[in-house]
Formats: structure tokens, C-alpha cells, sequence
């Protein structure tokens, strides 16, 4: 029983930080191609330059909340967006959740691996056309 515990309180940690870097990372391969800085200026809409405010930079419950758009400007965000940090998310909190207490370094590194493969094969694929 205590295993069960163990697993579900350290995957309800991993999820949100799996998001996080999910929401990192879009920003990186965003930002990186164009040229821009990872730092400044701080997270924005691309239409209306609108500065997020803390409550509109929770990965997944954000998009949902302003029902996938920004909220000044009502541009509609891409549905990938919430869908890539939930990805993220599980790639990192699943793991745990199976084996994470019973086999930690097993848990963390498939989880870890499953997270840059994703990331990888997503920068590696952006951009291009996609075929007809």
C-alpha cells in the first residue's frame, strides 16, 4: 500500500514538472529558429505582444481556462501547444507512477529519456512540410 502511495505522490510532483519543461522547451524551439533570446523579452502573444501574466503561464489548465486563445487579443493558440506539455508531462510522471518507488533510477531514466526523445524528435521534425 505504501508503495502505491509513493508512486501516485511522486508522479502528482513529476507531472507539473514534466509540463514545465514541455513549456520550456516549446518556447526554446519557438524562439530558437527565429533568431530571438530565451530570456527577453519575457513570454508573449506573437499577434499582440501582450506580456502573459503569472496565472496565463500554467502549462495545459492555462489554455484550457482561456479556451485557447490569448486574452487580450482573442488569437486563437495552437492546440498542439497544450496537447505537446501533457506529453511531456506523462513522459516524465508516468514511469513513476508504474515502478517509481520500487526501481527509482529505472523510473527517473526512462522518464528523462522518453522526455528528450520526444523534444528531439519534435525539433528535429519542425519546420519541415509535412507530406500530402
Amino acid at each position: 500500500m505504501l508503495d502505491i502511495l509513493c508512486n501516485l505522490l511522486g508522479a502528482a510532483f513529476l507531472l507539473p514538472l514534466g509540463m514545465a519543461l514541455g513549456s520550456f522547451f516549446e518556447v526554446v524551439l519557438d524562439r530558437l529558429p527565429r533568431g530571438e533570446s530565451l530570456l527577453w523579452p519575457p513570454s508573449h502573444c506573437r499577434t499582440c505582444k501582450h506580456r502573459l501574466t503569472p496565472d496565463e503561464l500554467v502549462p495545459v489548465i492555462s489554455y484550457l481556462a482561456q479556451r485557447g486563445r490569448c486574452r487580450s487579443c482573442d488569437t486563437p493558440i495552437g492546440r498542439g501547444v497544450p496537447l505537446r506539455e501533457g506529453v511531456s508531462g506523462l513522459a516524465l510522471g508516468l514511469p513513476w507512477a508504474i515502478v517509481g518507488c520500487a526501481h527509482p533510477f529505472v523510473a527517473l531514466g526512462v522518464g528523462i529519456g522518453a522526455l528528450l526523445v520526444f523534444w528531439i524528435a519534435r525539433g528535429a521534425t519542425q519546420g519541415r512540410p509535412t507530406p500530402a
